[in-house]
């Protein structure tokens, strides 16, 4: 994957961790976890933009190259989940995610359920 193109997903991530205003510990080290396994030097991850608000989120999923996508989305899926709770904001921006690549509410509330039953 190209360095562009896992910044913008880094970005989503980093957005959806903030989205609640509360970063637990274990949201912060999957964020760092992730930043580090996409290759993003610690110089440069301050000044990744975090897309935190979820229709821009969801315009900046639509325009994500469709071979990336699902991956994007269960890294979002996942990221929500590090803390073993989703909070409404949390939902709100993985259903805004979810409904671009065509996932209703009932489906991104299952994936979340088997997530946080491990």
């Amino acid at each position: 994957m190209e360095p562009l193109l896992r910044r913008r997903i880094c970005r989503l991530v980093a957005g959806l961790v903030m989205a609640d205003d509360d970063v637990d510990p274990r949201e912060e080290i999957f964020l760092e976890r992730l930043l580090a396994d996409f290759g993003i030097p610690e110089g440069e991850q301050e000044g990744l933009s975090p897309i935190v608000d979820p229709l821009a989120a969801a315009a900046e999923m639509a325009l994500l190259p469709e071979a990336v996508k699902d991956e994007a989305m269960h890294l979002l899926l996942d990221a929500a989940c590090a803390d073993g709770r989703i909070m409404e904001a949390e939902r709100e921006y993985l259903w805004a995610v979810a409904r671009t690549l065509g996932i209703d509410r009932g489906d991104t509330d299952r994936m979340i359920a088997v997530r946080l039953s491990f």
